[in-house]
């Protein structure tokens, strides 16, 4: 039976205090007994040890505790270390190809294998649950639109394409000019202003950053989930990071 951290402090305090108040107690009856001094004496130990004993067997037990956690902590930041070498190798060692490509026609083929390698790295490493990645890309034209060209992750209904000028056009271009991101770990509790999730999308919680180098910005790699909360803001980093090595690829010439 575990017993709950706020409930466990009440109890062991509440032991001590009688432990503490019972070896009192039998202390001075041992002192006056006649009889059956020792079995008095042997009580007033037992009470002495258990107070003092309860506060440190809790104290132990939390140090233990907290040695298991760091141990757990440590073996998940070597996990993700591991991980993210997994998934971030092969991506730098692709974009080594682009840039050293000996024609425009090769060079190409190589952009769009670092494109789904990317878009699949933020499937499995951004965010938690059942994740879907999307890269959108610009298309020709004015007003500009972004298309949704390039998926991974959760295999849903697609998303439609972003106009500029709209609502949620105002958000999306607005955000890849001035360099930010969008961020809304639960849709229903705080949706963001000009964003609409609207059937047949179920998704609660997504981020989007853009995918820019300098001036030049190709599109905007987007995450999104089926729970609220698995995408965070600590996510952030990491999606920035995957449309960085995105914008390298498509930049490069």
């Amino acid at each position: 039976m575990r017993i709950a951290p706020g409930t466990r402090v009440y109890l062991t305090t509440a032991i001590s205090l009688v432990a503490v108040g019972l070896a009192t107690w039998l202390g001075k009856e041992a002192g006056t007994a006649v009889s059956f001094r020792q079995w008095w004496t042997l009580a007033a130990v037992a009470a002495s040890v258990t107070a003092a004993g309860v506060p440190a067997y809790e104290q132990i037990r939390k140090e233990r505790m907290r040695a298991t956690a760091q141990q757990a902590a440590e073996d998940a930041a070597v996990a993700m270390r591991v991980t993210l070498n997994d998934a971030l190798d092969p991506i730098v060692r692709q974009l080594g190809r682009v840039v050293t490509a000996p024609g425009r026609r090769e060079r190409e083929a190589l952009q769009e294998g670092v494109v789904t390698m990317v878009v699949d790295s933020a499937a499995r490493l951004v965010g938690s649950g059942r994740v879907r990645a999307c890269l959108y890309r610009f298309t020709p034209g004015t007003p500009g639109v972004l298309v949704p060209t390039e998926y991974s992750g959760r295999v849903d209904d697609p998303l439609q394409p972003i106009r500029d000028g709209t609502s949620e056009g105002d958000l999306v271009f607005g955000m890849i000019r001035h360099n930010q991101h969008l961020l809304c770990p639960d849709v229903d509790a705080s949706p963001l202003q000009g964003w609409q999730v609207v059937a047949p999308q179920t998704y609660l919680s997504f981020a989007a950053v853009p995918v820019a180098a300098g001036q030049n910005a190709f599109g905007m790699l987007m995450v999104d989930a089926l729970d609220k909360g698995s995408i965070r803001q600590l996510d952030v980093p990491l999606l920035r990071l995957l449309a960085g090595l995105l914008a390298d690829a498509l930049g490069a010439e």
